[in-house]
C-alpha cells in the first residue's frame, strides 16, 4: 500500500514539474528569445544578380503593450546577425493603440529601433490592421516608418534590383481587417514568368478568388502571431479574424508558398508556447 501510494505521489510530483517547466518556459524564455527561421528559395525565375540574397520578414511588434524596449533591441540584435539585404515588415507595429496611446517617448525608442534595422536594398512595409484602427493611429505609423526607412507598399507593387535591370517584383496589399486592399490595382501587367513576392497582414485574404496565385512564388503575412499558444495536433488555442484558414507555419497553395510569421510581440497575456517569435529570413538562389 505505502509503495502503490509513493509510486501515485512521484508521478503527481513528476507531473507538477513538467506542468510547471512548460509555463516557466512560455513565459520566461519564449516571449523573449526571437528565433530566426531560414528557408531556401530556389527559382529559375530569379535572376542571377539577387543570387544569395537574403530577405527578412519580421511582423507584429506590438509595442508599447509587452514589447518593450529592452525585448525589441535584443530581438533587433537577433535580425542583424542574418544580414539582410532586404528588410519587409508586416505590420502591427503597436497594440491597442486607442486604449494606450504612444507618447513622444515612445515613439523616439520604436523609431530609433527600426530605423537602426540595415539592408543595403530596401526596407519595405505593409500596414496591419492595429496601424489602421483609426486615422490618428495610421498617421503616426506611417509617420514612424518613413523615419525609419522604410517604404509603405500599400497596394501596389515595385521592382527590387542588385545592380542589373533583371528585378524581382514585391507586390504590398492593404489590410482585409481596418484596410481597403485593391487586389486589382498592383496585380496590373504582372508576369508569371518573373519573381513576384506578395506581402500583407492578414492571410486569409489568399481566400479572396480575385488573387490570382499563379502569378505569385511566395506570400507573406503575420497577423496570428502563430496562435501564440500551439498545441501539436491541436493547433492554435485561439484563432483570429483574418487568421482563421491560415494561422501557423507554411502551406502550399496551388504552386504558391504562403508563410504566416508568429510575429514578435504578444497580446492579451505575455506568453508563448509552441510559437516563439520568429524573424524569416528567404535566401534566394537562382536555379538553371
Amino acid at each position: 500500500m505505502v509503495k502503490k501510494l509513493v509510486k501515485i505521489v512521484s508521478v503527481l510530483l513528476l507531473f507538477a514539474l513538467l506542468i510547471a517547466g512548460v509555463f516557466f518556459y512560455s513565459i520566461y524564455y519564449s516571449v523573449d528569445h526571437v528565433k530566426l527561421v531560414n528557408e531556401t528559395i530556389s527559382s529559375t525565375k530569379i535572376p542571377t544578380s539577387m543570387n544569395d540574397i537574403k530577405i527578412a520578414f519580421i511582423s507584429d511588434i506590438k509595442y508599447h503593450g509587452f514589447m518593450k524596449k529592452e525585448r525589441l533591441s535584443t530581438m533587433m540584435e537577433t535580425l542583424e546577425t542574418a544580414g539582410a539585404d532586404i528588410v519587409i515588415f508586416g505590420g502591427d507595429v503597436f497594440t491597442s493603440f486607442e486604449e494606450q496611446k504612444p507618447d513622444s517617448q515612445t515613439v523616439r525608442e520604436i523609431t530609433s529601433l527600426l530605423q537602426n534595422i540595415k539592408a543595403p536594398l530596401g526596407k519595405f512595409a505593409v500596414l496591419g490592421d492595429e496601424d489602421l484602427v483609426s486615422k490618428e493611429a495610421k498617421q503616426k505609423v506611417t509617420t514612424i516608418l518613413y523615419n525609419s526607412d522604410f517604404e509603405i507598399i500599400t497596394n501596389k507593387k515595385l521592382q527590387i534590383r542588385n545592380g542589373s535591370k533583371d528585378s524581382i517584383t514585391l507586390i504590398g496589399l492593404d489590410s482585409m481587417i481596418n484596410g481597403n486592399p485593391n487586389v486589382s490595382k498592383p496585380f496590373d501587367n504582372i508576369s508569371s514568368d518573373e519573381f513576384n513576392i506578395m506581402v500583407t497582414h492578414c492571410p486569409d485574404i489568399i481566400n479572396n478568388n480575385e488573387i490570382n496565385t499563379k502569378y505569385l512564388d511566395i506570400i507573406l503575412s503575420g497577423h496570428s502571431l502563430g496562435g501564440q499558444i500551439y498545441l501539436p495536433l491541436i493547433g492554435a488555442l485561439q484563432k483570429s479574424e483574418g487568421a482563421d484558414t491560415y494561422s501557423h507555419g507554411k502551406y502550399s497553395i496551388n504552386e504558391t508558398k504562403l508563410y504566416v510569421s508568429n510575429g514578435l510581440g504578444t497580446v492579451n497575456m505575455d506568453m508563448r508556447l509552441f510559437a516563439r517569435p520568429q524573424i524569416l529570413i528567404f535566401r534566394l538562389v537562382h536555379e538553371n
